[in-house]
């Protein structure tokens, strides 16, 4: 999965740094521009009912967070071209076509439309009244209003771009719970999302472009981030308090997004068209390659207006105010624990301390912690028995690993490893593909990189090495760029792979 990075406008951060009197909702019709009268006219359309007036002050005020995310490529005669994905009979064939735009001059492009300078009154009043309207069904009449505007009332999911499919979303779909009887979100959720296994599933398009709601709902295939897109949309046109939640995998390759519906105080995760609410947790909990180790939930209202974090030139969506921290909603167990920074690195520390996994070929950040005065840094609300390392963002906006990477047990231990060149031992390795060489790398903490050991020996099926130092960690690689070529340590002969 794609990782959408979030630029905010930078004048709006300037506008909420400073003195709010106006509150968030003038700061953003203060930026809205020449949109200001459009704006407005939603207010003054609503002023007098009181509800509605609410709603609209609701989705105004947030609307700075929030852009369309417009990708396509651009002709040699500088047109815009985006081609239709059900015009394709699959991934290799789209790819095809892309490539050969490619070659033909075909530039890729990537426009971010700010919602507070181009969402129209129209468009917003008529979302308003078509989520009013369901609201009013039996299985949303008891949502309360601060639920109803953070996971019904919003017109876009994420970044796609902007869907007009709203209404003949509701005519579709309405009538299929009308007749089922359901009467709370989570059974509405259950019948609709059975009855979604037949508009939408998982299969990659070939397309390099993030998926429209259009996209999704035409050709009823996307990855995981389009099908929630598609999903959250549906659900929330006919009135279920839906939002979509994230990771990224600690013990696989890539990341994966879900949805969570609302009901009665609480989220029960979802795959739209796949798992039901009763088992997708379990699901997680457990298949161990599966499970979690933090868990984020996107929503329409920032956790705090006017709170951007600083990115220091990197880009990580834990930047962003939009994702909230969701993990204890899960099955797991959470658990807390410190770690030793470098003696090198303490004396110059930037603001944020993220902790990272190693994901295809990289560690990328998964959360952010705290510095305490005894030099360690301390994360809390992470699933543990998982393999992790702290690093911060240099001056040039890379990451810089402060310190050597660790394992966290369930409870909270930690274990650092720290290679000891002193002592050495030999291990024969498994060969999952037979007749194809791997090499072994273990991290060295004074590189700060995964340093090649030369094979001593090597069969069809096996490969042996004897000069691996103690107490690293590893990792076993074929030479090209494959999933899934996860590190791991060696316990008592046994590899553990993470």
């Amino acid at each position: 999965m794609r990782i959408i990075t979030y630029i905010i406008l930078s004048c709006f951060i300037a506008a909420c740094s400073q003195s709010r009197s106006g509150g968030e909702l003038e700061q953003a019709l203060k930026l809205s521009g020449e949109n200001r009268n459009a704006l407005e006219a939603v207010l003054g359309h609503y002023k007098h009912d009181s509800l509605k007036y609410r709603a609209s002050c609701f989705l105004i005020k947030n609307m700075p967070y929030h852009y369309s995310q417009e990708d396509y490529y651009l002709s040699p005669e500088g047109e815009k071209y985006r081609p239709d994905i059900c015009k394709f009979k699959n991934k290799e064939e789209l790819g095809m076509h892309c490539d050969s735009l490619t070659r033909c001059g075909y530039l890729e492009k990537h426009d971010m439309i700010y919602d507070v300078l181009s969402v129209n009154s129209s468009f917003l009043i008529k979302n308003i009244d078509l989520a009013f309207m369901a609201w009013e069904k039996p299985w949303a009449r008891d949502v309360p209003f601060e639920v109803f505007c953070a996971y019904i009332l919003p017109y876009r999911v994420q970044t796609e771009q902007i869907s007009f499919l709203r209404e003949e979303m509701m005519k579709r779909f309405l009538p299929l719970l009308d007749s089922a009887g359901v009467k709370t979100p989570l059974e509405a959720c259950v019948a609709l999302n059975e009855h979604l296994k037949s508009v939408v599933r998982y299969q990659d398009t070939g397309l390099p472009f993030y998926p429209t709601i259009e996209e999704t709902y035409q050709s009823g295939i996307s990855r995981c981030d389009g099908i929630c897109n598609l999903g959250t949309f549906i659900m929330r046109a006919i009135g279920i308090p839906v939002a979509v939640d994230f990771t990224i995998w600690p013990k696989m390759d890539l990341g994966h997004s879900w949805c969570a519906v609302w009901n009665d105080g609480r989220f029960y995760s979802f795959g739209p068209g796949e798992d039901q609410p009763e088992v997708h947790a379990r699901m997680f909990s457990q298949k161990r390659h599966r499970r979690p180790a933090k868990v984020y939930r996107y929503q329409f209202n920032p956790l705090h207006y006017g709170k951007i974090s600083s990115t220091g030139g990197y880009q990580t969506f834990l930047n962003t105010p939009l994702w909230r921290d969701v993990t204890h909603e899960y099955l797991d167990k959470t658990t807390e624990f410190e770690v030793p920074i470098l003696d090198k690195e303490k004396n110059n520390l930037h603001d944020k301390a993220y902790l990272c996994v190693h994901n295809y070929y990289e560690w990328k950040p998964l959360a952010v912690g705290s510095y305490l005065e005894n030099g360690m840094c301390s994360f809390k609300n992470v699933v543990g028995d998982n393999i992790f390392m702290v690093a911060d963002v240099t001056d040039n906006g890379a990451l810089r690993y402060l310190t050597a990477p660790f394992y966290v047990s369930s409870n909270g231990e930690v274990h650092l490893f720290i290679p000891r060149s002193d002592q050495k031992f030999s291990y024969t390795f498994d060969k999952k593909k037979r007749s194809r060489n791997y090499t072994l790398h273990y991290w060295d903490v004074d590189r700060e990189s995964f340093v090649s050991i030369p094979c001593k020996s090597s069969t069809d099926s096996t490969q042996t090495y004897e000069q691996i130092p103690e107490n690293a960690l590893y990792w076993l690689t074929l030479p090209e760029r494959i999933v899934n070529q996860r590190v791991f340590f060696i316990e008592q002969d046994t590899i553990r792979r993470y």
